[in-house]
Formats: structure tokens, sequence, C-alpha cells
């Protein structure tokens, strides 16, 4: 475990030492932690491992480092750094040149090792620093071209919307400490709270699940990433940010109580239909992925908020694979054409509209993109297949009114994902050349091909079950499929077919006009871009009313009184205190000299004197 765990991050060190070596040394330390990741599956599969370390003593109580290794946990280790493996290999050709190379592999190490702390950890406290080691390096790798200033902003956004979100899993982890004494996520789940702080617990974490996975309200900044490099991306949508929050939700799935699944699912089901609408409209390659992304997380989450844990977890594994497939096919779509731009002769690289006709000039990237997106789609023979039929399965076992809602969201959103799939494949693939026809498009190099080509290999069935039709596989327990799975299977299948031949109908020999609405998302950024200007208006208005009417009148008020008590003191001082002073010392100066007359040694003064008191003693005597 620690090899697997401690190599991405020694990639990380050892890269910014050497960075003359960033690709060898970067990729090779990938490539030992999923071989160690790989071995510790084979070798521990059915077997639960815990690990505790001392870690700090605050005040009487001492806090320990716990990692918990399991089933599922030996699959995502296995599915992270494999990707991250890939990714590594595939940016060796795509970001040959960039200025911010060994900076770039750097954090692909560092991102790899937070997430892999994520899935190994079993204390709260603990996967709350991978979790925020996760955000940091997102937003390293998000900016990445930082020189570009709608990278900077789109990095910002993404770290600006996932702290908002960590805000409520810090104070559920607090919650969670103050209720059950430990951050061990094992004891904690294991012990019985008061049900409204259970309740209170699990959706304050659930908000940190909604920052990291895009989920609805806090969605926006994951389109906006795409301003990464693309495979940088990939990582992201596929094995790493997003698929965080929906493992944490694994995780800890056993600390929600009926009422906290219901915000889950509710939240789930708007988000994969937000997705969904949003992703049949969009113009840019990228963000079409990055919203069926979305999608397919808010599909995760709806799941889980029925109870399907086990659909879910196949549904994120089969996700990682075709989604990785997907970018990095995207990848080098947009490579091809960006270096195939004549310099008199400039447009985007990733604006469908000038695609078409690409499938003969980039073969490896259309046949990625039909594997890929066959999965997205769910087509029977593809691992996306199985998984969805997983959760609806499941779903339909369930004897509730919420159930029947949700299930009939999954099938409007796999119905869907295929007419967005079918559109993207026509728009870059099919029919005749637009834009792309005035230059020469060559395919990429070996490097970006056997990435991509291995992980569309990784979207069949078999990476699932040896059954095309039997999601229960590796996964599940073993068996064949029973009499009411055998219908809904049909059903799916038809289902699929029927969204095909509709797609085929839309999308067939023309590029309908996308509605203003979805393309921007029913306008929520807009909205929160509007809602942010307008605070930021306000409180531009409060602080200068604050600054100007109470602060810098207060200070006025201040010193005013400050000078009028000066003028006071002054005058006090002048003509009181001096003033008595003064007259003391004339006082005395004038009984001095009185004195000194008395004493000045003349008979007749003292005979004066003498005389003068007698006669004053004698009035007072006589009265």
């Amino acid at each position: 475990m620690c090899i697997a765990l401690l190599a991405p991050l020694g990639g990380f060190l050892v890269t910014w030492l050497m960075p003359g070596q960033a690709v060898r040394l970067a990729t090779g330390t990938m490539a030992i932690s999923f071989l160690a990741a790989l071995w510790l599956a084979i070798t521990t599969w059915n077997t639960v491992t815990h690990v505790t370390l001392p870690w700090f003593t605050a005040g009487t109580e001492v806090l320990t480092l716990d990692f918990a290794i399991d089933n599922r946990s030996l699959l995502m280790l296995v599915v992270v750094s494999f990707i991250s493996l890939m990714v590594h290999i595939y940016s060796a050709v795509y970001m040959r040149g960039d200025t911010g190379f060994a900076r770039y592999y750097a954090m692909l190490g560092f991102f790899t090792f937070s997430m892999q702390g994520i899935v190994v950890t079993d204390n709260l406290l603990l996967l709350f620093v991978f979790w925020e080691l996760v955000g940091f390096s997102s937003y390293a790798l998000i900016g990445h071209w930082h020189t570009k200033r709608s990278a900077g902003a789109a990095a910002t956004k993404a770290f600006l919307l996932n702290r908002i979100g960590d805000i409520g899993f810090l104070i559920g982890l607090m919650i969670v400490w103050r209720t059950q004494g430990t951050f061990t996520l094992t004891d904690a789940l294991s012990f019985p709270i008061t049900s409204g702080w259970q309740t209170a617990a699990a959706l304050c974490l659930f908000g940190g699940v909604i920052g990291k996975s895009a989920q609805f309200p806090l969605f926006t900044w994951l389109p906006d990433a795409m301003e990464g490099p693309t495979p940088v991306s990939a990582l992201i949508h596929a094995a790493t940010m997003v698929a965080a929050g929906v493992f944490l939700l694994i995780k800890i799935f056993p600390l929600f109580t009926e009422t906290a699944l219901v915000v889950v699912a509710v939240t789930g089901m708007i988000t994969s239909l937000i997705g969904a609408l949003a992703a049949m409209s969009q113009y840019d390659l990228k963000r079409i992925l990055a919203y069926s992304t979305m999608s397919q997380l808010g599909l995760m989450i709806l799941a889980l908020g029925m109870g399907v844990v086990d659909g879910a977890f196949l549904h994120l594994l089969t996700h990682a694979f075709f989604k990785a497939c997907l970018f990095l096919a995207a990848g080098i779509v947009i490579h091809a054409l960006a270096h195939a731009q004549q310099p008199h002769f400039d447009f985007d690289a990733q604006d469908v509209r000038n695609m078409g006709g690409l499938r003969k000039m980039l073969p490896t990237a259309f046949v990625a993109f039909l594997l890929g997106g066959a999965s997205l789609a769910g087509i029977p023979f593809f691992s996306g297949f199985l998984s969805k039929e997983a959760m609806l399965v499941a779903l339909f076992t369930h004897a509730s009114a919420l159930s029947w809602l949700m299930i009939v969201v999954v099938l409007s959103v796999s119905f869907l994902t295929v007419l967005y799939t079918y559109r993207m494949i026509a728009l870059v693939f099919l029919g005749e050349p637009r834009t792309v026809k005035t230059i020469n498009v060559h395919e990429v190099e070996t490097g970006m091909r056997i990435p991509t080509l291995i992980l569309a290999a990784c979207s069949l069935w078999l990476i699932v079950s040896w059954n095309p039709f039997d999601f229960k596989g590796w996964m599940h327990h073993t068996g064949h499929a029973g009499p009411h799975e055998l219908w809904l299977t049909i059903i799916s299948v038809l289902w699929v077919f029927a969204a095909l031949f509709l797609a085929r109908m839309i999308f067939g020999k023309r590029t309908p006009e996308t509605n203003s609405l979805l393309r921007n998302a029913f306008y929520i950024d807009t909205a929160y871009s509007a809602l942010a200007e307008k605070f930021t208006q306000v409180n531009e208005r409060v602080t200068s009313f604050t600054e100007q009417r109470i602060i810098d009148q207060t200070l006025h008020g201040i010193v005013y009184f400050q000078v009028i008590i000066a003028h006071i003191t002054g005058w006090v001082d002048k003509h009181i205190v001096d003033g008595i002073v003064n007259g003391t010392v004339r006082v005395t100066g004038w009984t001095g000299r009185a004195a000194r007359s008395i004493q000045g040694g003349n008979v007749q003064l003292y005979i004066f004197w003498a005389i003068f008191t007698i006669i004053i003693f004698i009035i007072w005597a006589l009265n």
C-alpha cells in the first residue's frame, strides 16, 4: 500500500529536483504505483486490512493516521493509478514544448497521490487533508497556462466553489467528532448517534461532495475547467477530482439517514437532467464531454440516494475508463487541428462546427470515440450498458413513488445521452469536412494513440463481466440474470436503439440550431455572475457608506472632541492651574516682603507693630 500511495508523491519530488527528466521520472514512478496497486489487489482481494499510526496529540486526545483497504479501495487504487499512467504517457507528446513541462508533470503526480490518499484513508480528518490537496492540485492544473486569463479565472472559480462545499464538509466533520468522539470512519459509522445530528452531519459532508463532484447548485466550475490541458481534463473527469466526491459518499454511506438520502437523490436527479440537456446544445467539444460528466455523476449520486451503492460504484469505474478515453480522443482531435492550422488561417480547434469528416483523417480518434461513446450511451456489449443496467435493476426493486420517479429520470437521461453522443460523433467525424477541409490534418504520434486505444478497449463489457448482458461479474456475486432482470435488459436494449434511431433522424443529415437556454445550462452560471456582481455592488455601497458616514464621521468626531478637550485643557492650564500657581507665588512674595518689613531692624517699626497688635487685641476683646 505504501508503494502504491507514495510512489506518485516521490515522482512529484524528484521531478522538481530533476526537471530535465520529468517524463521518465514521473511516468516511471506512476508505473511503479500502478504495478504496486495491481499486486496489492491480487494478493489481498476479499481481505480487509486496517493500519493505524500515531499522528499528534491535542490536549488529552491522541489522533491517529488510519488507513483501510477493502475490495472497493483496491479497485479504485488500480483504476486511478492506471488512468493516471495513461495520462502521463499521453502527455509526453501532447505537452511537448510547453514552458511549464516539469511543473505540469510534478502536479500530475501530486494530484494522483492526493486522490489515492482519499481512497485508502479511514480517518475523516486525514481524508479532509487529502481532500484539500486534491482541490489545490486541480487549481494548479486547471490554471496551468496561467498567462491565459480565462485559465486563471477558471482555476479560481473551481477553487472558490469547492471551498463553499468544503465549509459544509468541515462542519460535518466537527459534528461527527462532537457526537462520536472519533475521526476514524470505521468507528464513527459503527456507533449509533442521534438521528437529527446524524442527518445534519450527513448533509454537511454531502456539501463537500456537491462541490467536488460538480452537483447542483455548485456545478458551474466544471465546464470552465476545460481551460486546462486536455489530459488534465481526462484525469479530473475520469479518476480523480470529480470521482472523489462519489467515492467519499460511498465510504460514508452508512451515516446517511432516509431524510438525507432523499436530498441526495433529488440533487442527483436535478444535476443529471441539467447536464444531459446542456450537453445537447454545446458546440465546444470539451464542454460537451464536461456536461456529459456532470450528467453521469448526477446518475451516480441519484443511485446512491436510492441506496444503490454497488451499482453506483460500478458506474463510477466504467465511467472512469470510457470518459478518459473520450477526453484523450478529443485531445487527439484538438492537437491535430491546432498543429495543422496555417499561419494565415485561424479557427477554433474545439468548435465542432468547424469539423466534420475527420473519420478518414484521424482514424484512431474515430475508433476511440465510437467505443467510448458507445459505452457512454449505454449500448450493449459495452461496459456502460452493464453499469447502467445494474442501477436500473436495483431501482426497480425499490417499491416507492420516489423510485419510480428516479427510474423515469434515469431512462430520460439515458435517452438524452444517446442523442448528444451521436450528435457529437456526427459533427466531428461524419459527413463532409467543413472548415477543416482547408488544412492538412495528419494522424498524431504513437505516444498519444496507444493510451487512447488501450482505454477504448477498456470500454468493452469484459472489464465488468464475461457475459455482455449480465452485470453480475467482478463487482457482484456471479450468476445469470433472473427473469425480471432479463425483461429489463430487453427493455433497455430497445430503449437505446430507439434513441439511436431518433438521433439518426435528427442529426443524420443536418445540424439543428441549438437552444441558448440549454447551451447556457439554464443561465445558472449567468445568474451566479449577476448575483456576484450585484453582491459586489451592494457590498461596495455598504462599504463606502460605512467608511464615509460611519468610520470617517466617527474618526472626525473623535478628532474634534480631542481638539475641544485640548482647548479646554489649555484654557484650564493657562487660566486656572497657571493662575493658581502664579497667585500663590504673588501671595508668597507679598507675605515675604511683609515679613521682611517686620524683621527690618527698625525700632520704630517694631514699636508700630506692637502697638498695632495691642489695638487689634483690645478691639477683639471688647467685641
